[in-house]
């Protein structure tokens, strides 16, 4: 099986971070921005980088964006932009167009236009950290929809030599155990009889309203 071609259209602090991170993971990536001072920067970390109008469907379809396994709009400061290089995308028929958006007017025009996946990266980190904030020793969360939630949570020293049936996770909570990491292992067996030490973590799936009173109650 050969890599995934994935091409990032805008290489601003979001796009090439995008881009930068695909290449990493072993993948063919393509950045492309009409602004050559933020093309040359990460020029030598991915596979291609080229001075391009991403607005432009000829251009697009002459880089051969419509054989690429998706692409990243990474344009959001520019809205017309954004929306011109989505529209041409879809036009081309690529699998899996992502774009970023930066206002609720900007997403909805997105989702008319058959973006299949939105974000918008300033809300999802001020959230994150709003939540990080409140519950300290939540390490990061993963949202699952219907206020269903998986949770990295960090013991902490009112914990230390508590075993994992103390906490009446389960029982109490309705809340479940799926990992258990410490000293940098590891392990999906965290056992009623488990002994807890200060800074190891536990994976956590629940509700959001349990892991709030668990937090309320334990911490």
């Amino acid at each position: 099986m050969g890599k995934h071609k994935y091409a990032v259209v805008g290489l601003g602090a979001f796009g090439s971070t995008v881009a930068r991170e695909l290449e990493s993971l072993g993948n063919e990536v393509l950045g492309i921005d009409e602004d050559e001072a933020r093309v040359n920067p990460v020029a030598d970390e991915i596979s291609h980088a080229v001075i391009g109008d991403g607005r432009d469907e000829r251009t697009l379809r002459n880089l051969g964006l419509a054989e690429y396994d998706g692409v990243v709009v990474a344009i959001g400061e520019d809205l017309e932009s954004s929306i011109l290089c989505t529209l041409a995308l879809k036009n081309l028929g690529v699998q899996q167009v992502w774009v970023k958006a930066t206002s609720p007017a900007h997403h909805l025009i997105l989702e008319k236009l058959g973006a299949d996946r939105i974000v918008n990266p300033e809300h999802h980190v001020g959230v994150h950290v709003a939540r990080t904030m409140i519950y300290p020793h939540v390490l990061d969360y993963i949202a699952l929809g219907d206020d269903d939630y998986v949770v990295e949570f960090e013991v902490p020293e009112q914990l230390d030599r508590h075993s994992v049936s103390e906490l009446q996770l389960q029982e109490r909570y309705g809340i479940e155990v799926l990992a258990f990491k410490r000293a940098g292992s590891v392990s999906t067996r965290a056992g009623a009889d488990l002994l807890l030490s200060r800074d190891d973590r536990l994976v956590l799936l629940g509700r959001i309203a349990a892991l709030r009173r668990f937090s309320r109650e334990k911490l």
